[in-house]
């Protein structure tokens, strides 16, 4: 479409959705990377309780990161 044929507050409109938009997805990656990093903190002090009271060693700890791959392959 022609920009003649737009509305003059057209142009202002488009970059303030813009504007919107990406601080919608800044704070959706923030709010994923904090979920992400309090997820990994519980995950590492669950497995860090279980070594400590269950005296887990290397080889459960090992088996438990194989499962876990083949749970979740697209993140580990």
């Amino acid at each position: 479409m022609s920009t003649s044929l737009l509305p003059p507050d057209y142009e202002g409109f488009l970059v303030q959705l813009k504007e919107r938009i990406q601080q919608s997805q800044v704070q959706a990656i923030v709010t994923v990377n904090r979920e992400l990093i309090c997820l990994y903190w519980q995950v590492g002090h669950d497995i860090w309780e279980k070594q400590k009271q269950q005296a887990w060693g290397a080889k459960v700890i090992e088996q438990l990161a194989k499962d876990l791959r083949l749970a979740f392959p697209h993140i580990l």
